[in-house]
């Protein structure tokens, strides 16, 4: 039966927030959901860390190979684009990318949070000891990676290894397009860096894959199917449940 089990769990897609072998068959965690005024409808749940990675892994793969220079020809004394429309696509792409890699470590450092976990963090002179819910509100995505979630996982923090510098280099860039400056809203000479000069010469950065690694370092995150699925490529067979 295991056999068959292994099968069919290959025919569902990677994304899945919980499913696995369960008696003779499988057994997810399911959601249910109005849709209009009739009913009701009912799916697995996804997991929103992989849904994210995904996002930004279609917008890296479509441009982690792009030449910039090749979007642009000479024109009297300067370099014009080809084509803007192209040009602001890539632009669109690179922020999926980065914007989606950065929402992924969001969703998976709230997920990964014990529910029964309570924080304690300083404040002014006193300790406060906090919850999960709100731990989710208050604390800053750095504190969670770097403190709440080892702590609660019993791990070693990343702090100071190649995986927490990769993230730091995608928050960077995320900070950097999410936050713009007067220098990216305005006219400038190649000599003034902006967000937009950042975005062409870091096309082939990895982001998603960083953000993926960092999940990894959190022992109990690599025993997910989420986890191990990615990059997902599974797709599911229509009417799967009629198998």
């Amino acid at each position: 039966m295991t056999d068959r089990q292994d099968a069919l769990l290959a025919k569902h897609d990677g994304r899945y927030f919980s499913i696995g072998k369960f008696n003779t068959g499988l057994a997810m965690l399911t959601k249910a959901e109005k849709l209009g005024k009739k009913g009701h409808v009912d799916f697995g749940l996804p997991s929103s860390p992989a849904l994210f990675l995904n996002l930004a892994r279609r917008s890296y793969v479509r441009i982690k190979d792009n030449d910039p220079a090749a979007m642009f020809y000479k024109w009297q004394n300067s370099h014009v684009p080809v084509n803007s429309s192209c040009l602001f696509d890539y632009f669109e792409l690179f922020i999926s990318h980065v914007v989606f890699s950065f929402s992924a470590l969001e969703a998976f450092a709230n997920e990964a949070i014990p529910k029964e976990f309570e924080y304690e963090r300083n404040e002014g002179d006193q300790i406060k000891v906090i919850g999960k819910v709100e731990i989710e509100r208050s604390v800053n995505l750095d504190e969670k990676l770097h403190v709440v979630l080892p702590r609660a996982l019993d791990v070693k923090s990343p702090k100071g290894r190649k995986p927490w510098q990769r993230y730091k280099q995608l928050k960077t860039m995320r900070d950097r397009i999410i936050h713009l400056k007067t220098i990216d809203r305005s006219a400038s000479d190649s000599n003034s860096e902006s967000v937009w000069g950042l975005m062409l010469r870091s096309h082939g950065e990895p982001f998603c894959d960083y953000a993926h690694t960092l999940m990894g370092h959190y022992t109990p995150t690599k025993n997910r199917r989420w986890f191990h699925e990615y990059p997902y490529k599974t797709i599911e067979p229509d009417r799967l449940f009629s198998e």
